[in-house]
């Protein structure tokens, strides 16, 4: 223990003596591990923290599978009850998630509301932090139990953190509703990167959406959470849930015919359960890159480490010569390592909390509550500890095992001169320039096929135009309004709408595109039974007004668009897109077919025109069915108003927001923007977006480091090569000539880890495949243009070192002893 402080306080005392080179490695090591503690608290938040309840690990998502639709998603209530029912869980508890009117005091919000079953937080285990909470048995009839619980931010934010709130009581979608309690503030609900700003009985549902939700057994839409029961493996519980599955396959074989349900770790299955394959895919893919990153900062400072290592020459034999033995000195060389390691980590941490704390505030351009807690718990330091350890006995070993290699005599003889430019160090700084080189190359490419997606996402097709369209929500029906009022509210909020100037065309819409809201239903269609051993086919659908087509300038193929005369006394009509007018009809004209949704009481659905494909739901979409039913035939309280203005869209939404207060002063207008703005949301663009940003932080990090450590080693073989350079130059080398040999040096170096780093990225790019929009991993563009921008900059950090040495005078050269 006593050599352990001797050590310590010698290697203080040496980094202090050079305070130069002692910041320089400092910082490069924080810049990398700092990078790295940013990713992982991201990978910590989504993957590995755990919920604040009670026996989180113990805790699994329930999520359907079927033949139509192999992405988890939410179960069926009817389903939910029965494996509620069965042996495998302990306790199981469902929410849906929507949005509600709450109106209080004069001031109407809507809010985000988990309807929760009566059990929901007693399983959790949560506790309240005033009041109540829903308890079991509560919501179990439509309607019986009209309670509200709070969020605790919007507890906080709303009424100003008063606990009198509870048993007050509030209107909520124009109903009385009794506050029975908050929820504590570390709860933030279980659906993540969203804060649940209220608390419901899940019977407490819009009754529309709760008779569909509780009758319709192929109605997936409840988010199941469950406890395994005592001594129950997971391998046990799925079994258990798949002998269930087939026992409903068999009972009920119209509606859940193929239809498997899975067991998902909660962690896993954040925010979704189709996230379960992919996260940990794509945390992985970031992890990797930024750990290259890293890599490049520290073959960075074993360079300068040998670099120091070769001018400690002398001081390190005088020490050998005095008894110290190789061991000692090895350890003393890394007790230095790992003091700079651990002041990289210190300041790693602080830029990781730095750049976590910006990622956290980027704005997410959807109008719900999101929660992006990036801050430091014991897992991110934990790991920021490991890195730094890591890294510092990466970087550390080898310089020192070479170091205290040296031959004593030769050392003592010739004072230190004339080692630093040994050729087997020299090979082995080459070695390392090589390696920093591919490595960099490798991140820069990961970075370049990110980008080049985005750039190919922004040019793809969607299958409408959304440049010029001011978007904006609205739900009437969180103010009480009931269909016949609702009606007429929308008819006279369009007439105003489409008389303002700079208005083009105006339509309403159920959904948006790329939004949070899509329906599907499963189709049955005239005169085509389905096979018993086949799934009824899941389409998606839009409910949209007339001028929908137009405002949205979705290309028509065939037929007709909606008429103000489909109105509910008309037959039901749709629009299809060209997709499902092949498969449902293939080989035959699709216009005068019918369809309607499962169930022998819904009324057929005549196809009177067919669209162009788009993209409807997710950007990666891939092709898919879809339809279009009027909306004046399929009344929703709940309505997107898309507008085409022939200006600005922004400059124009003050002037709708007035007339939809002229109307109703108190409806909450919600998700105003242009419609190019919408699309950057969650399932648009943004994740593209966002792992471009990602990943040309990280290449141009990787850049940096890679450009100085090139910059450094020609250098630095520039000042020992003094001697020979003024040799050349006083037998007659040109100017040309000593540039060329300075920077031909440098750039073989990059040419052969170029050579090396694309062989490399082509195994990386593969992994990042699923990653990818629109290009291939081995996209030309990327390959040809990253190595030729690396090798350009290369070129620049090794001219300048080179430049330099042409300064030199050769007589000074001449007498310089080496």
């Amino acid at each position: 223990m006593e050599t352990l402080r001797q050590d310590m306080r010698q290697g203080v005392r040496m980094l202090l003596k050079s305070p130069g080179f002692t910041l320089t490695v400092t910082l490069t090591l924080a810049l990398g591990i700092g990078a790295n503690a940013a990713v992982f608290s991201i990978v910590n938040t989504l993957l590995l923290r755990p919920l604040p309840v009670a026996d989180p690990q113990n805790l699994y998502v329930l999520a359907t599978v079927h033949q139509e639709n192999q992405e988890p998603h939410p179960i069926s209530w009817k389903d939910f009850i029965d494996y509620r029912e069965s042996r495998v869980f302990s306790d199981a508890a469902g929410y849906s998630i929507g949005f509600a009117g709450l109106s209080v005091d004069n001031r109407a919000d809507r809010i985000a509301v988990a309807y929760v079953t009566g059990n929901y937080f007693s399983m959790l285990g949560v506790s309240p932090a005033h009041g109540r909470l829903i308890l079991p048995g509560e919501g179990q009839a439509y309607g019986a139990d009209p309670l509200i619980v709070l969020g605790h931010s919007y507890w906080k934010e709303r009424f100003n953190g008063d606990p009198s709130i509870v048993g007050r009581t509030v209107q909520v979608n124009a109903k009385p509703f009794t506050v029975v309690g908050v929820v504590p503030e570390s709860f933030v609900g279980t659906y993540a990167l969203v804060e649940f700003e209220a608390y419901l009985p899940h019977a407490m549902l819009p009754q529309e959406e709760y008779r569909e939700t509780t009758e319709k057994r192929d109605n997936h839409s409840i988010r199941v959470l469950a406890r395994l029961g005592p001594g129950m493996s997971m391998a046990r519980a799925q079994a258990g849930l798949d002998l269930v599955s087939k026992q409903l396959e068999q009972q009920y074989p119209d509606t859940n015919r193929t239809v498997r349900t899975r067991l998902i770790p909660e962690r896993l299955a954040r925010p979704e359960p189709n996230s379960a394959d992919q996260n940990p895919y794509v945390a992985g893919v970031f992890l990797l890159l930024v750990g290259l990153v890293l890599l490049v900062a520290c073959v960075n400072v074993v360079n300068l480490l040998m670099v120091r290592a070769t001018v400690r020459q002398r001081e390190l034999a005088v020490r050998a010569a005095l008894g110290a033995g190789r061991r000692r000195l090895v350890r003393q060389l890394l007790t230095e390592s790992l003091l700079l390691a651990l002041a990289g980590g210190v300041m790693g941490a602080a830029i990781g909390r730095w750049l976590s704390g910006m990622i956290a505030r980027i704005p997410l351009p959807a109008d719900i509550p999101i929660r992006f807690d990036l801050s430091f718990d014991w897992r991110v330091f934990a790991y920021i500890a490991a890195v730094a350890l890591g890294s510092g006995l990466l970087v550390g070993l080898l310089p020192a095992l070479r170091a205290s290699r040296a031959d004593l005599n030769e050392v003592l003889r010739e004072g230190g001169r004339g080692l630093a430019d040994g050729s087997t160090r020299q090979r082995l700084r080459s070695a390392l320039v090589v390696a920093q080189v591919a490595v960099s190359l490798v991140v820069l490419v990961a970075a370049g096929l990110l980008v080049r997606s985005v750039q190919r996402a922004q040019s793809v097709d969607l299958g409408f135009d959304y440049a010029q369209v001011l978007s904006l929500s609205m739900d009437v029906s969180q103010q009480g309004v009931d269909e016949v009022r609702g009606r007429a509210f929308y008819r006279a909020l369009e007439e105003r709408i489409r008389a303002l100037p700079g208005v083009e065309s105006i339509s309403y819409a159920y959904s948006v595109p790329f939004g949070y809201y899509n329906v599907a239903e499963y189709l049955e269609i005239e005169g085509k039974p389905v096979p018993k051993d086949q799934q009824r086919a899941a389409v998606s659908y839009n409910a949209v007004g007339p001028d929908y087509f137009e405002t949205m300038r979705i290309p028509l193929l065939r037929g007709r668009t909606f008429t103000a005369q489909d109105d509910q006394r008309a037959l039901k009509v749709a629009v299809i897109n060209q997709l499902m007018a092949d498969r449902m009809w293939p080989g035959e004209d699709a216009i005068g077919r019918r369809f309607r949704a499962q169930g022998a009481d819904s009324p057929w659905i005549e196809v009177v025109g067919i669209a162009k494909d788009g993209k409807y739901n997710y950007i990666f979409q891939d092709p898919t069915m879809y339809y279009f039913v009027a909306l004046e035939q399929d009344y929703r309280a709940m309505r997107a108003m898309h507008v085409r203005t022939a200006g600005s869209p922004e400059a124009l939404a003050p002037a709708v927001q007035r007339e939809v207060r002229a109307l109703n002063p108190q409806l909450p207008v919600y998700d105003v923007r242009s419609m190019r703005r919408m699309l950057d949301g969650p399932n648009g663009f943004f994740l593209l977006h966002m792992g471009a940003l990602f990943g040309g932080a990280l290449g141009l990090l990787g850049l940096v480091l890679a450009l100085i450590g090139i910059y450094g080693v020609v250098s630095f073989t520039a000042s020992q090569r003094t001697q020979e350079i003024g040799v050349r130059m006083a037998l007659g080398a040109q100017r040309r000539d000593i540039l060329r040999l300075v920077v031909g040096g440098g750039l073989t170096l990059v040419v052969c880890g170029i050579i090396l780093g694309l062989a490399a990225a082509l195994g990386v790019s593969r992994l990042m495949g699923n990653l990818l929009f629109g290009i291939s991993s081995t996209d030309t563009l990327t390959f040809v243009t990253v190595p030729l921008a690396l090798a350009t900059m290369a070129l620049v950090a090794s001219y300048v070192p080179a430049l330099r040495a042409t300064r030199i005078d050769p007589i000074k050269a001449l007498r310089c002893d080496g």
